[in-house]
C-alpha cells in the first residue's frame, strides 16, 4: 500500500483527492477502509504541509479547536448529568480543574447556569465546525477544474509543461509552495510602490 506522496504521481493524488482510493493500493491488496482513510489524510497533509505550511497549519488549528469543543460537550454533559443528581460539590471539583474561577461561592442555581451556558457554547462551536467542514466539500469534477486551473497557472508563470502522468506530486506541491510564495512576494513588492 502506497503511504507517501512521493509514490504517488500529481494525476493518481488528483485521482485520490476525488475519492479513487484504488490508486493506493497494489493488484489484489486488501486494506482495511480505516487503514486507507488514515493513508489518505496523512497524505493530503503532507501535500499541504509542503503546498502551503500556513494553510497546514490553520487546518490543525481548526482541528484542534473542533476536538477540544468536542471534549468540553462531553465534560459539560456529564457536569449537566451530575447536577440532575445533585452532585453539585464534584461539578463544583470538575470545574475548578478545568479553570472556572470562582466556583466555590457559587449557589446551586448560578453553578447550573454555568454548566448550562458552557455546555450551549461548545455545542454551537461543534455545530459550527461542522457546518464549515460540509461547506468545503466539493465534487470531483470541481476539484479536477481547480486542478486543470492551478495547473494552467504554474505552467504560464514558470514557463514548462507538467505532464500530470509522470510528475511525482511532492515535486507538483513544491512548485505550488514555490509559485505562493513567489506571488505573495509580488504582490507585497506592489505594496510598497
Amino acid at each position: 500500500m502506497i503511504e507517501k506522496l512521493e509514490n504517488l504521481t500529481i494525476a493518481q493524488f488528483i485521482d485520490l483527492i476525488c475519492g479513487d482510493t484504488s490508486v493506493l493500493l497494489g493488484k489484489h491488496e486488501v486494506v482495511s477502509p480505516e487503514r486507507i482513510a488514515l493513508n489518505v489524510r496523512n497524505i493530503v497533509f503532507e501535500y499541504k504541509n509542503i503546498a502551503d505550511a500556513a494553510s497546514a497549519k490553520s487546518y490543525l488549528f481548526r482541528i484542534e479547536e473542533t476536538i477540544k469543543a468536542k471534549i468540553e460537550v462531553l465534560l459539560f454533559t456529564m457536569c449537566k448529568n451530575m447536577i440532575i443528581l445533585g452532585q453539585y460539590d464534584s461539578v463544583r471539583d470538575v470545574l475548578q480543574e478545568y479553570g472556572v474561577n470562582g466556583v466555590n461561592i457559587m449557589t446551586e442555581e448560578r453553578l447550573s447556569a454555568e454548566v448550562t451556558s458552557r455546555l450551549a457554547r461548545s455545542k454551537l462551536t461543534v455545530k459550527e465546525a461542522d457546518s464549515e467542514q460540509s461547506d468545503t466539500k466539493t465534487d470531483a469534477s470541481q476539484i479536477r477544474v481547480e486542478f486543470d486551473g492551478q495547473m494552467a497557472a504554474l505552467m504560464a508563470h514558470f514557463k514548462f509543461q507538467i505532464d500530470a502522468t509522470t510528475m511525482k506530486a511532492t515535486v507538483y506541491a513544491h512548485l505550488v509552495g514555490r509559485y505562493n510564495r513567489e506571488i505573495k512576494a509580488k504582490m507585497a513588492a506592489m505594496k510598497k510602490v
